[in-house]
């Protein structure tokens, strides 16, 4: 090659989009993004699979977890439960323990009991420790929020 090919052969540049400007992103609000058909098969599915788990442990510890009348725990129940799963061979893994408890917590009745105050219960359904101020006031806004969302506000 010569040096006069080199000279006459055009540069390609990429020429990048420019920000918008802070003005422009405060006008356009973003909108949610809605769920597939596809997605939202599968949460219903993740979702009926972690009611099975949580219906589970219910069957497990019946005199500490119930549906319809949900008794606060003892703060560190998780371990207990642990404990107990492997002391009698449950096949009930640590993270499926978590998993429904998770779920079986953040249910508006359990939040409502919190809320309520009073005494925290352990496996067998005694009372041992009570809900403190601080909690009772983190309950109280949660089951705002949940009752927000269940009538959509949220």
């Amino acid at each position: 090659m010569t040096d006069n090919n080199e000279a006459k052969r055009p540069v390609l540049s990429l020429k990048r989009k420019s920000a918008p400007k802070p003005a422009e992103a405060e006008k356009t609000p973003q909108q949610p993004v809605q769920a597939t058909g596809k997605s939202k098969r599968k949460m219903k599915k993740n979702a009926k699979q972690k009611h099975k788990q949580m219906l589970r442990l219910i069957s497990i510890f019946p005199a500490l977890l119930s549906e319809e009348e949900p008794k606060p725990f003892k703060v560190g129940i998780l371990e207990d439960m642990a404990k107990y799963i492997a002391d009698n061979e449950l096949t009930f893994g640590i993270g499926q323990v978590k998993s429904a408890l998770a779920r079986y917590t953040s249910n508006y009745r359990y939040q409502k009991a919190l809320a309520a105050g009073g005494h925290r219960y352990d496996l067998d359904g005694n009372p041992c420790g009570e809900v403190t101020p601080e909690q009772q006031a983190a309950a109280k806004k949660k089951t705002k929020a949940i009752k927000a969302v269940y009538n959509g506000k949220g």
